[in-house]
């Protein structure tokens, strides 16, 4: 009797290690705030966090597959935030604990950039962590930003935005590697808006073409001359007074070297809550 006893309570203090004892750990209070999340051992946290609720499901699961793809082929994490409330923090600390507490990053360096939107006063911050330092300067940072706000960010679009993002980091990341950051003095406009001049020139000078086509097929009593002498009239010109004025003189310069400096400007860093190092960037939208 007394062993049926034992046995039962240890099956209850089995069964209460087994089952309550993570309902207990996931209620404890975190010393990095309730917006923190705990990541079991060998998952990565989705990379796309929607919870201000800014795309659709279909969005949402296109934009996710986009994020996977490049973070896994690049070893780069590339990550998507949204929030209602960053609950009283800066972008930067909000941004910046989001990565840290949730496991993001690839490598030992933890690489990756997490883009967050803050709808609460619509601020936009990039976090950078590892290798991201490198890839995204504060110059490319700040491009990205501009890319996205002209892709639709302001204007409510934000699944095109999100996906300038990730192309951005994509393009930014493999530069890099290749040993060019995008950096003040290394940046070049994309080609499309090269392509869109191009194109301009060309339809201009269609049009041109066209209308002096159609003028010259007017002008037709109009035949070119053989000589200089065709286009006077005789003794329509006579010359009564010679006489020389001095109008101007001309004055060559040389303009004195200036000193030049290389235009790089690299990322600026800051420490996070967790203790690591950062670097980022962001605005308004």
């Amino acid at each position: 009797m007394m062993k049926k006893r034992v046995w039962a309570v240890l099956t209850a203090a089995i069964l209460v290690i087994v089952f309550c004892l993570p309902a207990l750990a996931a209620a404890l209070p975190l010393s990095a705030g309730d917006d923190v999340l705990l990541i079991a051992s060998g998952e990565h946290p989705a990379r796309l966090v929607d919870n201000a609720d800014l795309l659709t499901d279909s969005m949402e699961q296109l934009l996710l597959a986009k994020l996977d793809e490049v973070s896994e082929r690049q070893n780069f994490d590339v990550v998507v935030v949204t929030a209602s409330t960053i609950d009283g923090k800066s972008p930067m600390a909000y941004a910046d604990d989001f990565f840290d507490y949730n496991g993001y990053g690839k490598g030992v360096d933890r690489s990756g950039a997490l883009l967050l939107i803050s709808m609460e006063d619509r601020d936009w911050w990039i976090s950078t962590r590892g290798y991201g330092i490198t890839a995204l300067t504060d110059f490319g940072i700040q491009k990205i930003g501009e890319d996205m706000i002209r892709d639709g960010l302001s204007d409510g679009d934000y699944y095109e935005a999100f996906v300038t993002f990730v192309k951005d980091c994509d393009s930014y990341v493999t530069q890099a590697k290749n040993g060019t950051p995008v950096d003040k003095g290394t940046y070049k406009e994309p080609f499309p808006f090269v392509k869109r001049i191009g194109v301009s020139a060309i339809i201009g000078l269609i049009v041109s073409l066209v209308v002096g086509s159609t003028l010259k097929g007017k002008m037709k009593t109009v035949r070119a001359a053989k000589a200089a002498a065709e286009y006077t009239r005789p003794g329509s010109f006579y010359l009564r007074d010679q006489s020389d004025v001095f109008l101007y003189n001309q004055v060559t310069r040389t303009a004195k070297p200036q000193e030049t400096r290389s235009g790089g400007g690299g990322s600026s860093t800051h420490t996070s809550s967790s203790g690591a190092s950062h670097g980022g960037g962001g605005g308004k939208f």
